[in-house]
């Protein structure tokens, strides 16, 4: 075992599977760790598997690690009480890929201290990334307006859409701008109008963040919905086995428990070249492109 552990640079380290060198945290560090994941700026309320996951991808170990996370996970009073309760079918799922979903979570009682009683969200259904927006009402014009500044205008006009049978969706302003951009607006069948999957379940993640965020102050959530979906960004996601935002931009994001306790890539970073720094992020790059072949081949094989 003592062959997997190494000093390099005065800090000990351990080997991965995968040799990624994973920097030694002791108790003191390691419960800083994991409160900056559960609870901290980025808090996302993640179970125990899901922590532990999170922690090592960024780069720290102890040995424990799994049995702490979920005892932790299991000590949040907040997930506790307002942690949804499981419902998965007995029989596997049928994955059904398509480019991307949007739909509306509201009306929501109390509105926010800016009147907001309503959120539009989007969801690429392969990076499982997440777009949304509080509203204060579901007017055509604020779809589209939402369509254009954080669908189009950041990421490029979409194959298709798919929404349920909500007014605001297939009014004629909606499928003139699908005729403009020469992008499909799809709608889910009209005798079950909530079998958009994809959105609906990233509604209900989304939801119990920000019940759990926002327990003491309820009118506040316009301003932690921003918040909220960085935790769901940064957070693995069991369809693809990695984490939205790495998906997207083809590296991981720098987390605060990273600055808290300073992780490998942020300690020795700075005494990189810009040869080795950019040799450095080719490889993680590398590392991710096999990753997204990798699900997308899962992904049509379930298909």
């Amino acid at each position: 075992m003592a062959l997997n552990y190494l000093m390099w640079n005065g800090d000990l380290v351990r080997k991965s599977k995968d040799e990624v060198l994973l920097s030694c945290l002791g108790k003191k560090e390691y419960m800083k760790v994991m409160g900056e994941t559960h609870e901290g700026i980025c808090e996302a309320h993640q179970g125990g598997r899901k922590m532990c996951w999170l922690i090592r991808r960024n780069g720290y170990f102890w040995p424990t690690m799994m049995k702490d996370c979920i005892d932790y996970s299991k000590g949040c009073e907040a997930c506790q009480r307002l942690g949804p309760i499981q419902q998965a079918p007995s029989i596997p799922m049928n994955p059904v890929v398509k480019p991307s979903a949007m739909d509306l979570i509201g009306k929501i009682y109390p509105a926010s201290s800016k009147q907001h009683y309503f959120i539009i969200i989007a969801i690429d259904y392969f990076t499982k990334w997440v777009e949304a927006k509080p509203v204060k009402s579901t007017t055509s014009q604020e779809i589209i307006t939402f369509i254009e500044e954080h669908i189009i205008q950041r990421f490029g006009i979409p194959e298709s859409i798919t929404t349920d049978r909500g007014s605001s969706f297939i009014y004629g302003e909606m499928l003139d701008m699908a005729e403009a951009f020469k992008f499909k607006l799809l709608q889910s069948t009209r005798y079950y109008a909530q079998a958009n999957g994809q959105a609906e379940s990233s509604n209900k993640v989304i939801i119990n963040v920000i019940r759990k965020m926002l327990e003491k102050n309820p009118k506040q959530w316009h301003e932690k919905l921003s918040e909220t979906l960085w935790a769901y960004r940064t957070s693995k996601r069991e369809t693809t086995g990695m984490t939205p935002y790495a998906l997207t931009y083809g590296h991981d994001a720098i987390l605060p428990m990273e600055i808290a306790v300073q992780s490998l890539r942020i300690t020795h970073q700075h005494n990189l070249t810009g040869e080795d720094y950019s040799q450095a992020m080719l490889l993680e790059l590398e590392g991710l492109d096999t990753s997204r072949i990798d699900t997308l081949n899962k992904l049509l094989a379930a298909k």
